[in-house]
């Protein structure tokens, strides 16, 4: 199924454009920087007061960029949608000392974690139309008064709890609570662009689902090591059996390898992970696993622990290759 497949992090955005009948070696494929760090090198390139309009996006980069600004004596006006890159709650995007605006002219940064201009142009050299697109990216939620990890981890509950294929856990709606996926799926639907998105870790062991099966594995865990979080998985016969979600700063090789084990026994629990600052722990059944598969940028945290796997031929591509998973069943 031809369609593109970005994947958005916090580093790097992936592209990839599975073509019909070709190998998955023929797919064209493209890592370039992410949208937050290109333009958080931008602004701080400016020296001078500056105007931000545009879209709700991931912060990150771009966020501490902003506030490095306003510390260096510049004011920053910005436009509510573009403020919401800060903190959903707008009053305390204004006690970082943002001027927020209902609209500015010819604004200086223009956010977004959409780049349609590098979209066409990649696909332009083989030819092909941007009328479908697949978007992984990580988004926490917001619902007043309450801890945005609670509001990540009780998502993830209130789905598995419905569904635990991995591959059929997209967005083609807006949520309501999730303002970074909510933005994208406006940006697509403004531009008449069919599309879904995926939380990037959910893309991550849905990925990892095909991968396996076509190793022959039927029960396994994944361990996604992230630049900000540690996503751990336990899988059997495709379904989700086990989660939980940390910090990927507090931890190290013992304190992964200790978690997981707990994830596999099925002692692990919500309130061990949550109070340890992590997000928390969904466990359905324990798992006989076959093997223990490592992704992501940090995953030499657990090397000699796990496999290390190249979803698509690439220890980094294992956001684009679960939301090609998931295509199927979006664009069915």
């Amino acid at each position: 199924m031809e369609f593109l497949a970005v994947d958005v992090g916090k580093g790097t955005q992936d592209l990839v454009f599975p073509l019909d009948g070709e190998v998955e070696e023929n797919w064209p494929k493209l890592i370039l920087p992410s949208p937050t760090e290109v333009l958080s090198k931008r602004i701080r390139n400016l020296r001078r007061d500056i105007t931000v309009c545009g879209c709700t996006m991931g912060g990150g980069p771009v966020k501490k960029a902003l506030i490095e600004h306003i510390k260096r004596g510049y004011r920053v006006r910005i436009t509510e949608k573009a403020a919401k890159t800060i903190r959903d709650n707008l009053s305390e995007v204004e006690k970082f000392g943002f001027e927020i605006v209902n609209e500015v002219q010819n604004c200086d940064i223009f956010l977004s974690d959409l780049d349609f201009n590098v979209y066409e142009r990649f696909l332009s050299f083989i030819e092909k139309p941007l009328n479908r697109i697949g978007i992984a990216c990580q988004d926490h939620g917001y619902k007043e008064g309450q801890s945005d990890r609670v509001t990540r981890f009780n998502y993830f509950k209130t789905i598995l709890e419905k569904e635990r294929n991995p591959k059929k856990l997209f967005i083609k709606k807006k949520t309501g609570f999730f303002s970074r996926f909510d933005s994208i799926i406006e940006q697509l639907e403004e531009r008449g662009i069919e599309g879904f998105v995926m939380d990037s870790k959910i893309a991550a062991i849905s990925g990892m689902v095909d991968y396996a099966e076509r190793e022959g594995i039927r029960e396994f865990v994944v361990l996604d090591v992230g630049n900000g979080h540690t996503l751990g998985a336990s899988v059997k016969s495709g379904e989700v059996q086990g989660i939980f979600e940390h910090h990927t700063k507090m931890l190290n090789s013992g304190k992964i390898r200790k978690i997981t084990e707990k994830l596999i026994n099925g002692t692990l629990t919500f309130e061990e992970i949550f109070n340890d600052g992590g997000h928390g722990a969904l466990i359905f059944s324990s798992v006989n696993p076959e093997k223990i598969y490592v992704v992501g940028p940090n995953r030499s945290l657990a090397k000699g622990y796990g496999e290390f796997a190249y979803p698509l031929g690439d220890a980094m591509l294992y956001g684009c290759a679960g939301l090609i998973s998931a295509a199927k069943f979006a664009f069915s």
